[in-house]
């Protein structure tokens, strides 16, 4: 159904800065208009005992629903009319506006208000006299040397040792374990082809110690604490006896740096690498220094301009920034 035109006018109450207040009044006419409206609606599907569906007369539905459908068309109306008051206006808003009604209720005219912070007007200067330094950056040889026996560092190449040669730090243990708490097998305290680098301590804390020194096939018993964070809580901060089946020993190897080795990283040869590495670097340098330029013109452009800030967007801005920072 169509709805009734609205009756309504529209005041500012008060203007300072940015924020304005509006008054905006609705006759009481709109609302029992609105009401009407709504009730004949439903007075076709309603079903209430003793009346035919689609024949419940309005005033029994008003005696029933009528609070109800008062609540729904104030929302209607407040959302409609709000919105109109601002275009009337002329008001582009800056966040949401604060709605306070002051009068309302069957039977009555509407009357609130709309506390609303606007967005200013910027005048744009012009940008001619801003000046800013743009980088250009070399990369040394050296640079680029040395970043890439850096990554030739960290991949990691074994290659077995002999039998007879002991584990010793930086040597990858390939072994399986069963590991007991009181004598007692635990979940998760069983592993097979375990594989990890004596010295970096990242299995169990202080369990690399205990391999340090045992032969490919040779049996090993290290005891340690199961960490804090272990993952089944009940076996945490326990004391746990790892029985270790040693299936082999590798020693590090350095990588070549070739051709191959740079077409196992994704490039067509060493050179190819050389130049995706610069590339590399310059990006990053780049990317820090544009920050510099752009922190500097930004400001430049704030001497030149003068604004005024909406309160609840910087408000808004300051809960963002604020949020789970404890309060000291």
């Amino acid at each position: 159904s169509s709805c009734p035109p609205i009756i309504m006018k529209v005041t500012i109450d008060s203007k300072k800065g940015l924020k304005t207040n509006l008054k905006v009044f609705v006759d009481k006419k709109t609302i029992d208009e609105r009401i009407g409206a709504r009730l004949i609606e439903l007075s076709k599907t309603a079903n209430i005992k003793g009346f035919r569906p689609g024949k419940v007369p309005v005033d029994v539905l008003k005696r029933q629903f009528g609070k109800a459908v008062y609540g729904e068309v104030l929302e209607k109306v407040l959302k409609e009319t709000s919105t109109k008051a601002l275009e009337e206006k002329k008001i582009k808003i800056a966040g949401q506006p604060k709605l306070d009604l002051k009068t309302y209720g069957e039977g009555k005219d509407l009357n609130y208000t709309l506390e609303v912070d606007e967005l200013p007007f910027i005048k744009i200067e012009s940008l001619e006299a801003i000046k800013f330094t743009d980088y250009e950056i070399n990369v040394t040889e050296n640079e680029v040397k040395k970043k890439i026996e850096q990554i030739a560092k960290n991949q990691n190449n074994f290659k077995d040792k002999n039998g007879n040669e002991v584990a010793q730090e930086g040597d990858l243990v390939v072994f399986d374990y069963n590991a007991t708490i009181e004598n007692k097998s635990f979940d998760g305290g069983e592993g097979k082809n375990t594989q990890i680098v004596l010295g970096k301590d990242l299995f169990i804390k202080g369990f690399d110690k205990q391999i340090l020194g045992c032969k490919k096939d040779q049996e090993k018993e290290a005891i340690v604490i199961l960490p804090e964070n272990y993952p089944k809580r009940e076996f945490a901060n326990k004391k746990a006896n790892f029985k270790c089946k040693i299936l082999n020993i590798k020693k590090p190897e350095s990588v070549k740096i070739d051709d191959q080795f740079a077409k196992n990283l994704g490039a067509k040869d060493l050179n190819n690498l050389k130049e995706l590495i610069t590339n590399q670097i310059q990006n990053q340098y780049k990317m820090n220094l544009d920050t510099l330029s752009k922190e500097n013109i930004l400001n430049q452009i704030e001497k030149l301009h003068e604004v005024d800030l909406p309160d609840n967007l910087v408000q808004q801005e300051l809960a963002l920034i604020s949020q789970g920072l404890k309060k000291e």
